[in-house]
């Protein structure tokens, strides 16, 4: 069986972070491992729990010396000296990386977030797949997004910063009946077009998404046969989500392969 790594934060309510990754590897038949970066508290605002970095290290160092790893999917650091960490140990990896870019935080343009941008973009380089969402895209790129062209632009833009292949997660923010996301790989682009859904449990679409297309990379999948099948897999867990009593409701990550027994 592949064995297949995230490197996220622990999401309280389990529809993103490592969690939802787990759920979505296993799903996908491959077997996950988990190098955890923080613990975060969904609430308003949200908490972020950073673990030590000497507990990062002491949780790689364990990783690096037990498992081969098919692929990796990285999600959540958070903490900049913890990136740093992190690409000593993808510059040694052979194996494909999905990199989603966790930016969008909620204190703006600070200069936290510059850093931590910058640090982000220096893992692009060691990543089969960069996978930001519109915002995450709008601030790589620098530019506002509003139609499937400016995606395709950012896109290009994100790529000269060192990302072999980019997919903007368009998803319901571009006006219209429907929702778009952009592929760019081997200079060309690919654009997935889907009506939009009307389900809100939406928590952890992200997250799933790059871990469902880091398993298919780990089984030999073609990329643009494993984002088109990963955004399948993530609308059925939309669609049959898991609704909360304190906001919209999460992603269900079990709901594809038995949507027709829901």
């Amino acid at each position: 069986m592949h064995q297949v790594l995230t490197i996220a934060g622990l999401d309280s309510l389990a529809g993103g972070g490592a969690t939802a990754d787990i759920k979505t590897f296993e799903e996908f038949n491959v077997f996950g491992h988990i190098l955890l970066t923080s613990v975060v508290a969904i609430d308003h605002p949200i908490l972020f729990h950073d673990l030590p970095l000497s507990v990062i290290q002491a949780q790689l160092d364990s990783l690096k010396k037990a498992v081969d790893f098919s692929a990796i999917k990285i999600g959540l650091i958070h903490q900049i000296p913890a990136i740093h960490v992190i690409r000593d140990f993808l510059a040694n990896s052979q194996c494909p990386v999905v990199l989603d870019p966790v930016l969008a935080f909620k204190e703006g343009d600070t200069q936290f977030n510059q850093a931590y941008q910058a640090g982000l973009i220096s893992l692009f380089p060691y990543s089969t797949l960069v996978t930001p969402n519109l915002e995450e895209a709008q601030q790589l790129a620098g530019m506002t997004i509003a139609s499937v062209e400016e995606m395709k632009q950012a896109a290009k833009k994100i790529s000269a910063l060192g990302a072999k292949q980019v997919l903007i997660k368009g998803g319901s923010r571009i006006t219209g009946d429907f929702a778009y996301d952009v592929l760019y790989h081997q200079g060309k682009f690919t654009i997935l077009k889907a009506p939009k859904s009307t389900a809100s449990t939406t928590n952890g679409a992200g997250c799933t998404l790059s871990a469902a297309i880091a398993a298919l990379l780990a089984q030999e999948c073609h990329l643009e046969e494993a984002v088109q099948k990963a955004k399948a897999f993530v609308l059925a867990g939309i669609e049959h989500g898991i609704p909360l009593k304190n906001q919209a409701g999460n992603v269900n990550q079990l709901a594809y392969f038995r949507k027709d027994v829901l």
